[in-house]
């Protein structure tokens, strides 16, 4: 990604936030995504044309899918534009999505994800452990039930939980997130530990008073 297509697949995902259904309508699977290839897919048009045979609880899917992988694309960008970060050269590589400070010990796959429901009615930020747990724990199955070094980014609204599709399109918050935790890196991070890997947990959060920001503690 470049800047150019950044800036023009930001302003879609943050229009696109107000109209993505909030829940999968199926769990996330092979099976349902064998049905079309979607990384071949560039635009939401060239999606909703794509999907037209499909039933309702598949096109539902296949919409929430694309409009999260593509949310990831700009969290990876928003990370190796910056300085001393090294995007994996190869894209067919599941194992890592960014590597910091030249160090094959700082690789790390990305994962955006919510507060699991289960953490959901009591969270306070020092759950980011119980957090980790869960999601290695509950991964997906299939082709995507790997191991390996993780930055979740927890998106977590306290004032109305169905703001987090509009939280994970906060991106100025997120530029400036992504920033403090490289500087952090100059300094010893607290990283948590699942079986052979390190985790972390960057906090993209609404207020209950109705202010955006962000936490890595």
């Amino acid at each position: 990604m470049n800047k150019d297509e950044f800036l023009k697949l930001s302003k879609e995902l943050q229009e696109l936030s107000k109209n993505i259904p909030l829940n999968w309508g199926n769990i996330q699977n092979d099976i349902t995504d064998a049905k079309i290839n979607l990384f071949k897919i560039r635009s939401k048009n060239q999606l909703e044309n794509k999907i037209k045979p499909l039933s309702n609880t598949d096109k539902n899917y296949y919409r929430r899918r694309w409009f999260l992988w593509q949310c990831a694309r700009v969290d990876e960008y928003l990370f190796y534009s910056q300085n001393d970060i090294l995007k994996n050269p190869n894209a067919k590589d599941k194992d890592w999505d960014i590597e910091f400070d030249n160090n094959k010990n700082l690789r790390f796959d990305l994962k955006g994800t919510i507060v699991p429901k289960k953490l959901r009615a009591n969270f306070t930020f020092s759950d980011e452990e119980k957090i980790i747990n869960y999601y290695y724990q509950n991964q997906s199955k299939g082709v995507r039930n790997h191991i390996q070094n993780r930055l979740f980014i927890v998106h977590h609204s306290f004032y109305d939980n169905k703001r987090c599709l509009f939280l994970r399109c906060h991106w100025n918050l997120k530029v400036k997130a992504y920033q403090h935790f490289i500087k952090l890196l100059q300094n010893e991070i607290n990283y948590v530990s699942y079986k052979n890997v390190i985790a972390k947990c960057i906090f993209i959060f609404e207020s209950e008073n109705n202010e955006f920001s962000f936490k890595i503690i």
